[in-house]
């Protein structure tokens, strides 16, 4: 249906507004001119009953003529219906009327609005109680009579009697429904075709991403949606460019899952191989030793032990690396920071290496500054992150070889180098040694180590808000450099 678009709602929404403001307009202007006009009745006949007073010589000798007051009733009601005129005592009581006596409701007369009427600085319009109804007040005329000085009860002229009411209810009916449908009508043609050719652009744009952002969905949000630059900075430019932001993001986001996802199946095939073999080499030597046991002798048993011991513990780091991968790469994993002294932590660990470097005839030293300010950061992971880049540096190493940690403060934050005067990494393999399962030199797989250690340190640092650089030169060594910061 037409009605469910925006363009039709925002339509519908601007005619419905413009006929209710177009109904207060009406019933403004009606109350407006309806108090003006009992403003200038009570204004120009103000002094109407002073002057039947006078005109009718209803007062003789200080006494109230009560046979040229009937006389007045009559005329009156033959002359000018449009008034009616009643006598009050002093209490408001009404003792005489021109009026038709079963059209008469009250029986006494408020005598605020008469005294506020008798006022010098009175300010009309001023309504007074209609004698005809109980829920009705009129503009009126009022004297004291016989006189102001001796009043004994007040002459008391409604301007606009029942009759008038008739004839002006008919006439403002009339009048009030053909200003009002003038007034609807114009208003709401105009501000309705001035609304629509507001809207239509506004709308045209909105319907134009939308069918761009729904081609970017059908399109499995592969392809860009095409969202044309505009001038301006209104809420429709900054919600297309968000959504070109977003769709860039959108894409760029399913690419990297895609790529991981491409990583994570050549992981497991990986996997498969680096888990099969130890496990195979395991296996056959205990199925060796079981069949063959009496047979081989115990120099042999020995090996055989030896070795199926050696592949098991490689099996073992592997799965230990491949589980603490995981729960590093964990949606909640966070690092549980505390200051420390990085000099002192580093110190332990290089004497963690001592004798495995003493064996192979490698020197280890930590250079730099000893006095430097606590680092902030999980001890436990920055300790895994050392152990894996000294282990790493010890493989790749050889007799006469030197392994340097090198600690350099830098504004908040303490540079840190690890590096060594090894075979080197060639240029071709520098930027995936970070990958999972990847090693230097690749042809083998066989090797005491899973290619998972650098792949920690990475994760580890990310978490530390943190990044690792490795520059190499081939037969000159190699340069882990990363950053932490100082505690506050």
């Amino acid at each position: 249906m037409i009605i469910r678009t925006l363009y039709a709602r925002l339509g519908l929404t601007l005619a419905l507004t413009l006929g209710l403001v177009g109904l207060m307009y009406a019933l403004f202007i009606f109350t407006t001119v309806q108090k003006n006009s009992q403003h200038a009745d009570q204004s120009l006949n103000r002094d109407l009953a002073r002057t039947l007073v006078a005109d009718r010589n209803l007062v003789r000798e200080n006494e109230l003529d009560e046979k040229a007051l009937k006389e007045t009733f009559r005329l009156y009601m033959d002359l000018n219906p449009s008034i009616e005129i009643y006598l009050l005592d002093l209490s408001g009581k009404i003792l005489a009327y021109s009026a038709d006596p079963e059209r008469v409701r009250r029986s006494y007369v408020d005598l605020k609005p008469i005294y506020t009427f008798l006022k010098k600085d009175a300010m009309f319009p001023i309504l007074g109680d209609d004698p005809r109804a109980t829920d009705r007040q009129k503009v009126f005329s009022v004297t004291p009579i016989p006189s102001a000085a001796n009043a004994n009860g007040y002459l008391y002229v409604i301007l606009r009697g029942e009759q008038y009411d008739r004839v002006e209810q008919f006439a403002r009916d009339k009048a009030l429904l053909s200003l009002t449908a003038w007034v609807i009508t114009i208003a709401l043609s105009i501000s309705l075709l001035v609304g629509l050719l507001v809207f239509y652009p506004l709308t045209r744009r909105l319907r134009r991403l939308s069918e761009q952002v729904d081609t970017f969905r059908q399109s499995d949000f592969s392809t860009l949606p095409e969202i044309s630059a505009t001038s301006g900075e209104d809420e429709l430019n900054q919600l297309e460019s968000n959504i070109s932001l977003m769709a860039k993001q959108i894409t760029s986001q399913l690419q990297h899952i895609s790529q991981q996802d491409a990583q994570r199946r050549d992981l497991f095939a990986s996997l498969s191989h680096d888990l099969r073999t130890p496990l195979a080499t395991v296996n056959g030597y205990l199925e060796t030793l079981q069949i063959k046991h009496d047979e081989l002798p115990d120099e042999t048993r020995k090996a055989y032990l030896a070795r199926a011991i050696q592949f098991s513990n490689r099996l073992k780091a592997l799965v230990d690396e491949l589980f603490e991968m995981a729960k590093l790469e964990a949606i909640d994993a966070a690092p549980h920071n505390e200051p420390f002294s990085l000099p002192e932590l580093i110190q332990d660990i290089l004497q963690q290496f001592e004798v495995q470097a003493q064996q192979t005839g490698v020197r280890l030293q930590l250079q730099g500054d000893m006095e430097l300010a606590f680092v902030d950061g999980d001890i436990g992971l920055i300790q895994r992150v050392f152990e894996n880049l000294v282990a790493n540096a010890l493989r790749f190493s050889s007799h006469g070889d030197q392994i340097a940690i090198r600690l350099l403060a830098r504004d908040d934050q303490v540079e840190v180098e690890v590096s060594d005067t090894g075979c080197g990494i060639d240029r071709r393999e520098l930027n995936k040694i970070f990958e999972p399962l990847y090693q230097v030199g690749n042809a083998h797989r066989g090797g005491e180590h899973s290619g998972l250690g650098l792949t920690i340190v990475k994760r580890i640092l990310q978490l530390h808000d943190s990044d690792i650089r490795a520059s190499s030169e081939t037969g000159r060594g190699t340069t882990f450099t990363f950053a932490l910061k100082t505690a506050r």
